[in-house]
């Protein structure tokens, strides 16, 4: 049925003033005056744009005749106007409106009686667009389901927990984790996260961390499960601040990497049995000698410490002054070709004596050349007998072409060897040792090398 005609509030008892009027219908907010019947008496031009009308006329005209037609849902026009009639007003009523063009969107209205005087009396009114908060409000409620969904359904354990230490929030991951039964079990416990962690300055220093950086990647954990059993985990949290800058919250989660843990330590410890029994398999290597020449044997072992200590003083790193241990351990061991009549001639060796103790580098490097060290240790024993100058043997190599552990090697070589008994004469001394590297420093040996020498002698990390 249609309403009544619409009426002008000029022609109204009650009308407002012109300046009300002007108001009324300039107002960015669509305003409404309505009957006790829901008709609508007046519109300004705001109510008229919402609905996609040109004009103020053109809606009242179109609510004449259908009143019910911007209601998407009838029974909302009906729910409005029961709560007028019965209370005298209505406060953020929210439905969805339909346009003229069919297209619809959600206002929110607002309404309350007006006494005109005498019995009559009308409805003031207003309706806001929120159709964009609702779609805004949609998306993130959206949004935080499918967090929620993926909170609830990670593989990983996730947590929320204070700077203080008390969980917010854990997932189900974590929970069976930890081998707790339910996440109120950690949440309403504040002590809950104190006792979780085995070392509790893992925890302070994820704390401190996440204070200063903001972010903790990888932090291996050692925690207590419910039972009393332990694990290790890895921690990958994010701090979250307020608009101060405080923080007021951690995040993030945690990976059970006892079995990886287990797994590192179990190959640790085959590799302390690998390297010991690789240590104590130089060490028969370089014995080998002593049945035949047990100068050798000791001179070698001399050798090694002295070249080591001048490695780490040239600042070389620990697993290259290793290397150059093991080299020095070995580096005579190719005498054991050499005529023990030669090795323990008491006078000097002449000759043809001195051609086949000069192979002893060269055969060094063949019994080496074939074991799989990680360091070049054949070729540093190869060289150890070259000099800067190319004057020396087996290959008559000069200056780079030396490699860094052969030219240490034969600063230690020379030394010691002069600093000690041989068997065809009694020890020269340190310092004529010394005095002897000085003269063919740069030259015949490495500088840097004879200067090392030099500073551990007299630092006292090798005495004579």
């Amino acid at each position: 049925m249609a309403g009544p005609a619409p009426t002008s509030l000029a022609g109204r008892a009650a009308a407002p003033m012109d300046a009300a009027a002007v108001l009324f219908h300039d107002a960015p907010l669509a305003i409404y005056l309505r009957a006790p019947d829901g008709s609508f008496l007046e519109v300004n031009r705001a109510m008229a744009q919402l609905f996609g009308y040109d004009s103020p006329g053109q809606f009242l005209e179109a609510m004449a005749a259908f009143p019910d037609q911007h209601y998407l849902d009838p029974a909302s026009r009906r729910a409005v106007l029961d709560e007028l009639a019965a209370t005298g007003f209505v406060t953020g009523r929210q439905y969805q409106a339909m346009g003229r063009d069919g297209f619809v969107l959600w206002v929110e209205e607002s309404a309350r009686l007006v006494d005109a005087g005498g019995d009559e009396h009308y409805y003031f009114g207003y309706l806001r667009d929120i159709t964009a908060e609702k779609s805004t409000k949609w998306a993130l409620t959206e949004a935080e389901e499918k967090y929620r969904a993926s909170f609830e359904h990670a593989v990983e354990g996730l947590f929320q927990m204070t700077p203080a230490g008390r969980f917010v929030t854990v997932n189900d991951a974590l929970c069976a984790m930890l081998g707790f039964p339910a996440a109120t079990a950690l949440t309403d416990d504040p002590e809950a996260a104190a006792r979780l962690f085995v070392d509790d300055g893992t925890r302070r220093g994820l704390t401190l961390a996440l204070e200063e950086a903001d972010m903790v990647r990888a932090l291996d954990a050692e925690l207590r499960r419910a039972d009393g059993t332990r694990i290790w985990v890895s921690i990958h949290a994010r701090a979250v601040r307020d608009g101060n800058g405080r923080v007021v919250l951690h995040e993030g989660s945690m990976v059970d990497v006892t079995e990886r843990r287990l797994s590192q330590e179990q190959l640790r410890q085959s590799l302390a049995r690998t390297s010991l029994l690789f240590h104590q398999t130089v060490t028969s290597l370089s014995k080998t000698v002593r049945y035949r020449d047990p100068y050798t044997a000791g001179h070698q072992d001399s050798v090694s410490r002295l070249a080591t200590a001048m490695a780490r003083r040239l600042g070389l790193s620990a697993d290259e002054a290793a290397g150059i241990r093991v080299a020095g351990q070995l580096h005579d061991i190719g005498k054991i070709v050499v005529p023990v009549r030669y090795l323990c001639k008491p006078g000097r060796l002449v000759g043809l004596e001195w051609e086949f103790m000069r192979q002893h580098a060269q055969a060094g490097y063949e019994i080496l050349k074939e074991i799989d060290f990680p360091w070049p240790v054949a070729a540093v024993v190869w060289a150890h007998h070259e000099r800067l100058d190319g004057s020396g043997y087996p290959r008559g190599l000069s200056g780079p072409d030396i490699p860094l552990g052969a030219r240490i090697l034969a600063v230690a070589d020379v030394l010691d060897a002069m600093a000690s008994n041989r068997p065809y004469r009694p020890a020269l001394g340190v310092a004529a040792a010394l005095e002897e590297l000085a003269r063919h420093r740069g030259t015949g040996f490495d500088a840097a090398a004879v200067d090392a020498a030099r500073s551990v002698i007299r630092d006292g990390l090798i005495r004579y």
